[in-house]
């Protein structure tokens, strides 16, 4: 069966063939392990970004919403306290009035 050292030779180089394609399988094996898990990851964190931008959009609106009505509230208490001051006026000097009398 092995005549020559060149049969030996080709035996050899098919032996270190079939164990540099099972090296090389072993390696893409692992590099798309790796990738599916870095993928897996990857989705993750987008999940979580998504939630954290959902929650700072849903903050977002619901301090819009209470600015506008904070804005309506103050304007509302500055009217409010510019009736009072306009009544004010006119009894104070009523009493001015009275008190000269």
């Amino acid at each position: 069966m092995l005549e020559t050292s060149k049969d030996v030779l080709y035996l050899l180089i098919g032996f270190c063939l079939v164990w540099l394609s099972l090296w090389f399988s072993w390696i893409l094996y692992q590099i798309g392990r790796t990738l599916k898990n870095f993928n897996k990851t990857i989705e993750s964190i987008q999940g979580i970004v998504n939630s954290l931008q959902e929650g700072v959009n849903t903050l977002k609106d619901k301090t819009s919403g209470a600015a506008a009505y904070l804005t309506v509230l103050i304007k509302s208490g500055q009217q409010l306290m510019q009736m009072i001051q306009k009544k004010r006026k006119p009894s104070s000097s009523k009493k001015k009035n009275k008190n000269k009398k």
